[in-house]
């Protein structure tokens, strides 16, 4: 589910009110903020910092969430989960930036779907590398007898 929830705020993210034009609203007075009085250059750069770092939070939440889904709980998560992961996030940005050719405030950007799974490809190896480190140790890796110690008992 959770998932699901995200993918849709992505989705939501496609659309008018978070383009170019309409997200000035929100990050310029941040920008002013952090910033104070920046150039009308400064203000573009920072701008499009901010949207293409959301770019890559947003697909790095995702392939967090989705190896979580795809994962075994409390064990360690295989190298093959984590790039169907990222492979699934590619997919779906591809989609979400072919959908943003329909919407005419936006436009679809295949630099967008690299940096997309770029931040899915950091998100899935964050949580691959976590569980591996935190993970219990399976059935197979605990402590048995070896072979030679059963032949001398």
């Amino acid at each position: 589910m959770p998932v699901i929830v995200w993918a849709g705020f992505i989705s939501w993210f496609s659309g008018d009110a978070f383009s170019a034009r309409s997200t000035h609203n929100y990050i310029d007075p941040l920008l002013r903020l952090l910033f104070g009085d920046l150039s009308p250059e400064g203000f573009r750069f920072w701008h499009a910092v901010v949207r293409k770092s959301a770019h890559f939070i947003e697909y790095c939440v995702l392939a967090l969430l989705l190896v979580r889904a795809l994962a075994i709980p409390r064990m360690p998560v295989p190298a093959a989960t984590g790039l169907l992961a990222v492979g699934m996030c590619g997919l779906f940005a591809a989609a979400d930036e072919l959908h943003q050719f329909f919407v005419p405030s936006r436009g679809g950007s295949t630099l967008d779907v690299a940096l997309d799974t770029f931040g899915a490809a950091i998100g899935a190896l964050m949580f691959v590398a976590f569980r591996h480190w935190t993970a219990r140790p399976s059935a197979q890796s605990a402590r048995w007898p070896s072979e030679d110690s059963r032949e001398t008992s």
